[in-house]
């Protein structure tokens, strides 16, 4: 039996995966949640991204390393810095400019949420362990990263809210060291921790979500992190004409793949530059 299966582009520097030891997860939560997966390597810069995202229903920017603190009036010598990319943050940029431009739903993971609360105009805390006076604990280990860590409150009547399928409290993993501090003008919070941080936000009318959290490693365990991966993924199916019509873009939907053949996700290499 043939199905549509929209294809989600997940960004990620392939030069991280070692030290991300769930990223099989990841992509198996987007099969799962009924998406075909293709990593974009961002580790190098690269000049193919205006058609690799021609050719996408979905974005999904991962976690990764620290956001470079030039991009929102911070210290590249702050000591607490942790390792930066430049280069990811220059292709993920791009790529988020270019799925807004298309209207490609995008749900921005940790790392991501960072980067596209910069991009859109907020700034971060360098670090919440020096910079933020609250009591929750974020960063944990690579191996935490499979079971719920603690709280946060999601605001009702919000596109996460409806995506999770619930609101109020939920049980969330971490590990981010550093945090949202202003968030852009144009984005609505919705989610925080018992102490007033801002653990998620959203532009609903370009169906944007960002997240602190890690539902792409949480989806075995959570409901509410397999349901937004699923919600997220559904909201990329539209309407063939309307889409061409609307965006210019190929409509890249995958026809006729069985369930096992969406656990094997494409890949896109970069330009391997020095």
């Amino acid at each position: 039996m043939s199905a549509e299966i929209p294809v989600i582009a997940v960004t990620l520097d392939f030069d991280e995966l070692p030290s991300f030891i769930h990223w099989k997860e990841m992509f198996r939560g987007v099969a799962a949640a009924g998406g075909t997966p293709v990593a974009i390597d961002c580790g190098k810069l690269r000049s193919d991204l205006p058609g690799v995202l021609r050719s996408v229903d979905g974005l999904l920017i991962s976690g990764g390393v620290d956001v470079d603190p030039a991009l929102y009036g911070g210290d590249r010598n702050d000591p607490r810095i942790q390792r930066i990319n430049p280069a990811r943050d220059e292709n993920e940029l791009t790529a988020l400019e270019l799925a807004r431009s298309q209207e490609i739903p995008i749900l921005a993971i940790c790392r991501g949420a960072q980067l596209t609360n910069v991009a859109l105009g907020g700034t971060l805390y360098a670090d919440l362990a020096r910079d933020w006076a609250g009591r929750t604990g974020h960063w944990h280990s690579e191996e935490a990263l499979i079971r719920s860590l603690h709280s946060v409150q999601i605001e009702p009547d919000t596109l996460l809210s409806q995506w999770t399928g619930t609101r109020g409290a939920v049980s969330v993993n971490s590990q981010h060291h550093q945090g949202l501090k202003t968030l852009a003008a144009q984005a609505r919070a919705a989610a925080h921790t018992d102490d007033g941080l801002i653990e998620a936000f959203e532009i609903e009318h370009e169906r944007i979500v960002s997240v602190q959290w890690h539902p792409e490693v949480l989806w075995r365990s959570e409901p509410h992190a397999l349901n937004l991966l699923r919600h997220f993924i559904t909201g990329t199916r539209r309407d063939d004409k309307h889409a061409s019509a609307a965006t210019g873009r190929k409509v890249p939907y995958r026809q006729g793949f069985g369930d096992d053949s969406r656990f094997g996700p494409s890949a896109v290499g970069g330009e391997r530059g020095t």
